[in-house]
């Protein structure tokens, strides 16, 4: 089986700082000189944990993913002293949301783990899987039907019970108690948390990156133009839009090849 992780372990730090705003703050950041080894540096620049790894995440929950250098090299986690919390032995492995990681060993299938590094649960048939959020982590199942093969998400909670079904072609995480799924026909619309689609399948084209709820808000594409809408699927501003992408309290939009900035009303407050 190809038992896969959904994760970025390798940020640029032009990624990294333009995430800063919206959680906690970020005090570690991995850094790469030309190709070598990762390291950590604080605010300042200062080296606070020497190169020595191959690839290297942000902190999460207190602690990093990071992948070791050499021929052998496994997945571990360390907290921000540098030390292993949780010994290299993952082939793959994604950062801990939600006081949960994934980790995948040699042959073996995608177990949740605690920041301890016990197993909590295992997915024997999953495929691939995603963090939690909001509760429950998107994991895929992949079977064979006439000559193809069939991918179908569905959810877990943390307990290791599948409380939603594999049945969409693709899912998000969850935000905000919503999720986007897609379905056969390449529709977009939104599921609770009961897998009740709530939100009707019409959207096409979903960024998967940033179509999420925050604040009760989502970016949307209907017809090649972006809007937003509310959590009962109502428009907040129409599609008008080449792009759109939430920053903070406003919008970044896009319209005819250039770049602005909307309010949460759809206007604009620079060209």
């Amino acid at each position: 089986m190809r038992h896969k992780l959904q994760l970025i372990a390798l940020i640029a730090i032009t990624s990294i700082l333009s995430s800063c705003g919206g959680g906690a703050e970020i005090d570690l950041f991995p850094v790469s000189n030309d190709g070598e080894d990762f390291q950590y540096v604080d605010r300042e620049g200062k080296i606070v944990i020497n190169p020595q790894f191959a690839e290297a995440s942000l902190f999460r929950d207190g602690l990093a993913l990071v992948l070791t250098s050499g021929e052998e090299k496994k997945y571990g986690y360390i907290t921000e002293d540098g030390k292993y919390a949780i010994t290299p032995q993952y082939i793959a492995a994604t950062g801990f949301s939600e006081g949960l990681a994934w980790g995948v060993t040699e042959n073996s299938p995608p177990s949740a783990i605690n920041k301890k590094g016990e197993i909590q649960f295992t997915l024997q048939e999953a495929e691939a899987v995603r963090n939690f959020k909001d509760g429950l982590a998107a994991f895929l199942i992949i079977t064979q039907g006439e000559g193809s093969e069939n991918e179908k998400w569905g959810f877990v909670n943390k307990k290791g019970e599948v409380v939603i079904n594999p049945q969409f072609s693709y899912a998000n995480n969850f935000s905000d108690g919503l999720c986007a799924v897609e379905n056969d026909d390449g529709k977009w619309g939104f599921i609770d948390k009961d897998g009740k689609i709530v939100i009707n399948y019409q959207f096409t084209n979903i960024d998967k990156s940033y179509c999420r709820f925050k604040n009760g808000r989502c970016v949307v594409e209907l017809n090649g133009k972006s809007g937003v809408i509310d959590t009962e699927g109502k428009y907040i501003i129409n599609p008008q839009f080449d792009g759109m992408i939430a920053d903070g309290d406003l919008f970044m939009v896009e319209q005819g090849g250039k770049l602005g900035w909307s309010d949460t009303d759809g206007k604009l407050i620079i060209n």
